[in-house]
């Protein structure tokens, strides 16, 4: 749509970079601001928020390469200079992002859960510019459609599945909810322990479930290539993300400790006895 902003001769800015810029710097102010609020120390919170990003481009590049190996090969050139050959995974940048954000914070000694739930407001953020790059970008296009909604790109014959948009409403709300489940959640009965108790961890999984419900779906409406069973490599991670987040739901609910005592409880019925007959043994 607009994938260059302005150009200058030899120098251009891109509008995908400005998005995951403006993403990046939103994030971060999330980040840091939540992070101060519960009394985690800011020099820290913007160190370990910069880390994660240059980490998670680093994780980002690497998974392009892994994954398109054939049009990378063996050159190193290809390889470095990603503004010639540009390419980004956004599993290897999520990724990334999310294991230096755990390593650097039970570095610090901070409770990971409670810092995890601060960091996917963040996250999303940074998600939700960054498919508005893409948009006008016009990268990460979806299927040919000759429907309404079909949107068109320069250079591109047929209207295409508005995926990107989908997944920018998409994130959108799921940014919502989580901003106001960050204040209410503490109250939830069901997510409740038996004493009360409601321990961080659940804006995490709603995170990880609605955002591998979005990568299924939506997967559909874009040409990928096949895995197995119909799907693509990225609706399978979206599979094994909706899976983590129930799991987790479970875990930190105490709901899956509650089950194990109801098991562990359950008693036998007895065994009714028989009446001895007379041509019974003793």
């Amino acid at each position: 749509m607009w994938p260059t902003l302005i150009s200058l001769g030899p120098i251009a800015i891109h509008s995908f970079g400005v998005m995951v810029f403006l993403g990046v710097f939103l994030g971060g102010f999330i980040w840091w601001q939540r992070g101060k609020e519960e009394g985690m120390e800011e020099d820290s919170l913007v160190d370990i928020w910069l880390t994660a990003g240059v980490i998670s481009l680093i994780t980002a590049r690497i998974g392009q390469i892994l994954s398109h190996w054939q049009d990378f090969g063996a050159s190193w050139y290809k390889m470095v200079f990603f503004t010639k050959f540009p390419g980004l995974s956004y599993e290897g940048a999520w990724l990334g992002a999310i294991l230096t954000l755990i390593i650097l914070v039970l570095k610090k000694g901070w409770n990971m859960w409670q810092a995890l739930d601060l960091g996917v407001l963040a996250l999303v953020m940074v998600e939700i510019f960054s498919w508005l790059g893409t948009l006008l970008a016009g990268s990460n296009l979806g299927k040919a459609t000759g429907w309404w909604w079909g949107l068109k790109f320069p250079g591109v014959e047929t209207s295409r599945q508005p995926v990107q948009i989908l997944w920018f409403i998409g994130l959108w709300l799921l940014y919502r909810l989580l901003a106001k489940w960050e204040k209410t959640y503490r109250s939830f009965n069901w997510y409740q322990q038996e004493n009360g108790e409601a321990k961080p961890g659940l804006l995490l999984a709603v995170y990880l479930i609605v955002l591998g419900l979005l990568k299924l779906s939506l997967g559909f409406l874009t040409d990928i290539k096949e895995l197995s069973y119909g799907l693509g490599l990225n609706q399978w991670f979206g599979v094994i993300l909706m899976i983590g987040g129930g799991l987790i739901l479970l875990f930190r609910s105490g709901k899956l400790n509650e089950l194990k005592l109801k098991t562990a409880t359950v008693k036998l019925k007895p065994r009714l006895k028989r009446k001895k007959r007379g041509f019974d043994f003793k």
